[in-house]
């Protein structure tokens, strides 16, 4: 297992960019290729480059997980046959959310054992995204916040939070998720954890400028050792 500091096109936000379960990654192209494969062995995972809608912004217009992928309703009918053909070869579900908040990645924070989402998605959307991500999905805003995707990342050995999250609500998140959640920032203070972070169940990469201490709480909390 191994957490790595690498910056995206020269930004910290690799959670933007990237997306991943416990065996592929997804990132855009224009990414060296020496990074690709320190991304690679730091997550365990195998690496497909794709973009959706022509966007580099992967982790924020698309969701998944060991089961399946969601993706934003921006995908051209030639990203949709390379998902497809990813998801055939992955043996993963593939869906497209019709749903006008389609930034999918900032709409949903799930794991292999539930999740959460916008509560602005119709029941119509949030049922299509149970089918294909296969798991239970609750509609509820944390710290009033609707961009879950964002204030959290997850694993299915544990979680990071936003540090203001009430115990009460970490509580719903460790319940829902069945993991041990914990607070804390990334990237020098920036509490947008799930922005600043990808994770599999294996490994992270996190901004280049998170600190000593924000780099121990994410091996902790993530359960990287």
């Amino acid at each position: 297992m191994a957490l790595i500091q690498k910056n995206l096109f020269n930004s910290p936000y690799s959670g933007v960019f990237c997306a991943t379960n416990d065996s592929l990654t997804l990132i855009p192209p224009g990414i060296p290729e020496n990074d690709m494969q320190a991304i690679s062995e730091a997550l365990d995972t195998k690496i497909e480059v794709i973009t959706i809608g022509g966007s580099s912004v992967l982790g924020t217009l698309l969701v998944m997980n060991n089961h399946g992928i969601l993706v934003s309703n921006l995908v051209t009918s030639l990203e949709v046959e390379k998902f497809e053909s990813l998801s055939d070869n992955y043996n993963l579900k593939f869906g497209i959310l019709s749903d006008r908040s389609n930034a999918n990645g900032n709409n949903f924070l799930v794991n292999d054992s539930g999740g959460f989402c916008n509560e602005n998605l119709s029941p119509r959307s949030i049922k299509a995204a149970e089918e294909v991500l296969g798991v239970q999905i609750k509609a509820l805003s944390l710290n009033q916040m609707d961009t879950l995707g964002m204030i959290g990342c997850i694993n299915n050995r544990g979680g990071l939070c936003h540090p203001d999250i009430s115990d009460e609500e970490r509580g719903i998140m460790e319940k829902t998720l069945d993991i041990s959640v914990m607070e804390g920032t990334v990237n020098f203070g920036m509490p947008l954890v799930g922005a600043g972070v990808v994770s599999s169940s294996n490994g992270a990469v996190c901004g280049q400028q998170s600190t000593g201490i924000e780099l121990g709480r994410i091996e902790e909390a993530l359960k990287l050792f």
